[in-house]
């Protein structure tokens, strides 16, 4: 909360940020898909894959992840595959964006602060193996910081056996084209925002997330 209320470039219009990168007039998609190259790796493809049904009417921005060189993206991103990097502008896309696929992290909670629709969307080695342990082991019903600082689903999940280029294109479609799907999800981040609070709200966050995952940290 505390980093977002004092972005640069908060009063930024639409119009400004496609001007000073060079896009066009579409609406915007972001994609964040990790800050690990494993990670994009892992995320990335099926990320746009499932978005290009959609690049007639909205454009593909991907949040290029910091100290991962431009030219990693290429095989991803850039010409010829529909989407544009952008580097060192998380913020700014996500303030223009219409919704978004988010893999999971702080960039789930980021998403919802700036109030944008999100799908969050985590590929795993393994995945019936790794549901069954987050369910079973960890004893814990989401990954996302969003869900677990509010207690219950606010944003779509799609990780392990679930993480599918159908199921993500069929989310994606909901945030896009369901007003009512979209009004929903808006009004539970404004609950978000009230239990993260105006101040303090890293510290509070962390408190939360270590409560509800039962997790104890030792401090030696």
């Amino acid at each position: 909360v505390d980093a977002i209320a004092q972005r640069p470039f908060k009063e930024e219009t639409f119009g400004q940020f496609i001007g000073a990168n060079g896009l066009d007039e579409r609406p915007i998609i972001a994609l964040l898909a990790g800050s690990r190259k494993q990670e994009i790796e892992n995320n990335l493809p099926s990320m746009l894959q499932a978005a290009a049904p959609f690049t007639e009417e909205y454009q593909l921005v991907v949040a290029g992840a910091p100290g991962i060189d431009p030219s990693f993206y290429e095989a991803y991103a850039g010409d010829g595959h529909g989407a544009v990097v952008l580097f060192d502008q998380t913020y700014r896309i996500l303030s223009q964006a219409d919704a978004a696929l988010v893999t999971s992290g702080t960039a789930t909670l980021e998403t919802a602060l700036l109030n944008v629709p999100q799908v969050v969307c985590y590929r795993m080695p393994a995945p019936r193996m790794a549901y069954w342990a987050f369910k079973h082991i960890l004893h814990t019903p989401y990954i996302s910081l969003v869900n677990l600082v509010c207690g219950r689903e606010v944003v779509k999940e799609l990780f392990a056996k679930f993480f599918t280029v159908g199921n993500i294109r069929k989310e994606l479609y909901r945030l896009l084209k369901d007003s009512a799907y979209r009004e929903k999800m808006l009004n539970q981040y404004a609950e978000l925002r009230r239990i993260m609070g105006e101040t303090g709200a890293s510290d509070r966050a962390a408190d939360i997330i270590q409560r509800a995952i039962h997790i104890n940290v030792n401090i030696n």
